[in-house]
């Protein structure tokens, strides 16, 4: 996992530029074909390092699909119809997070864990095919692909890798552990050079620059926080359902989906809303609903009915479905449909980073305030003490994200309605 996962955090920002520069058509048929015959070796593998070998080949040819679709995608519509598309691919993440488990589950049980890798080659080649037969050919590019800022790109893979790595061992090995110091540590010290040597080079992997810009800067900070906020409850209600109500694995299973159906619903509307409206008020209005809602789960108790977590879930999974699709639109409407395969870039490395972290700090948070880092085996109580911390901790986020949202928008409160 982390293999695949680092791979796609560290390449896709130099992808987006490329994207840029080039062509998104090419990229996007490559890196299917890439992931194909990565996923078929990763089936095929004979044994474990084999298999963890070409994984990072195979988040080459995710990254190549995930640095293009969304530009592409973008460059085929009128910008007046910028939200509905961003809500349309929202919707189709939020069918994938649906039917990705499950649909793994039943393939492994079926047909053993080869299979889930099986499945992409049949999936992946549709798809290079249909790009190739139906997506217009890149307009208005060039041949020459942008340089690659080689010291930029190692200091951001250190710093991606070492962040990542200590974040996933703290739980088991503890903070104070040599190897989770030295890690962050190594994090440390290589973001540092690399915004040096991002504000001082001519061509930068990420420029930063970007980031003093009202609408860009705030609006991929409220973005990061959303990707953290919304692995608080896709961590914690399964455990409460479990543990505390006493549900059984299945129930709890398709209870979660009740986040990803709403998500799923949602993101078009939010997409439509904000062509017509702009993007300002649906995000403020996800925002509020997401605050209201991480406070009233935090008075969940062991007695809490279903229909109760089934509704706290929807609206989580509807406050995250209105607000990325118009909040995405902003952001890369700030920059220019020139720029957009650099804007996407970002707001997926962010969105790695910020499932990453919003991981770790639910764990951190939730032995912080239960006073113990057991999940199971402990009183309701003591749980419960952790769930309630990590959502209102939740809340207090969100209103981050929030007060983000009302600084993008200026002194006055509005944009231009097609961003």
């Amino acid at each position: 996992m982390s293999a695949y996962l680092l791979t796609i955090t560290a390449v896709v920002p130099f992808l987006g530029k490329l994207s840029d520069a080039i062509g998104g058509k090419r990229i996007l048929s490559i890196g299917l074909l890439t992931f194909v015959v990565a996923s078929l070796a990763v089936a095929l593998a004979p044994a474990l390092p084999v298999m963890i070998a070409f994984r990072p080949l195979q988040g080459i040819g995710a990254g190549m699909f995930m640095a293009t679709i969304t530009p592409l995608a973008l460059a085929t519509f009128p910008v007046g119809q910028r939200g509905r598309i961003l809500g349309i691919i929202g919707s189709m993440v939020a069918a994938g997070t649906l039917l990705g488990p499950a649909l793994g589950g039943v393939l492994t049980g079926a047909f053993g864990w080869r299979s889930i890798f099986l499945i992409n080659v049949p999936v992946g080649l549709i798809g290079a095919i249909g790009v190739m037969a139906l997506v217009p050919k890149d307009s208005k590019k060039g041949t020459k692909a942008p340089r690659l800022d080689v010291p930029g790109f190692t200091l951001f893979i250190m710093f991606t890798s070492s962040l990542l790595l200590g974040l996933g061992f703290a739980p088991r090995l503890g903070w104070s552990h040599e190897v989770v110091i030295g890690l962050l540590g190594t994090a440390v010290a290589a973001f540092a050079l690399f915004v040096l040597r991002e504000l001082k080079t001519a061509v930068p992997l990420i420029n930063l620059r970007h980031f003093r810009r009202r609408v860009y800067g705030w609006g991929t900070l409220a973005a990061f926080l959303s990707y953290v906020l919304l692995l608080f409850p896709a961590f914690l209600f399964p455990l409460y359902m479990h543990e505390v109500l006493g549900w059984s694995i299945g129930l709890t299973g398709l209870m979660m989906t009740c986040q990803a159906l709403a998500m799923l619903l949602v993101s078009p509307l939010s997409g439509w809303w904000s062509d017509r409206v702009g993007s300002r008020r649906p995000a403020l209005v996800a925002l509020s609903v997401m605050i209201a809602t991480f406070v009233g789960a935090s008075f969940l108790t062991e007695s809490s009915p279903p229909w109760l977590v089934a509704a706290l879930l929807a609206l989580i999974g509807a406050s995250v479905g209105l607000f990325s699709s118009p909040n995405s639109s902003a952001v890369m409407g700030d920059l220019g449909q020139d720029q957009a395969g650099v804007a996407n870039g970002t707001i997926a490395t962010l969105r790695n980073l910020g499932r990453a972290i919003g991981v770790t700090l639910t764990v951190l948070l939730y032995q912080l305030f239960a006073g113990s880092p057991a999940t199971t085996g402990i009183s309701a109580d003591h749980f419960l003490a952790g769930f309630q911390g990590v959502l209102l901790v939740g809340a207090e986020l969100a209103a981050v994200a929030f007060l983000a949202v009302v600084l993008m928008y200026g002194r006055h409160g509005r944009m231009r309605k097609d961003t």
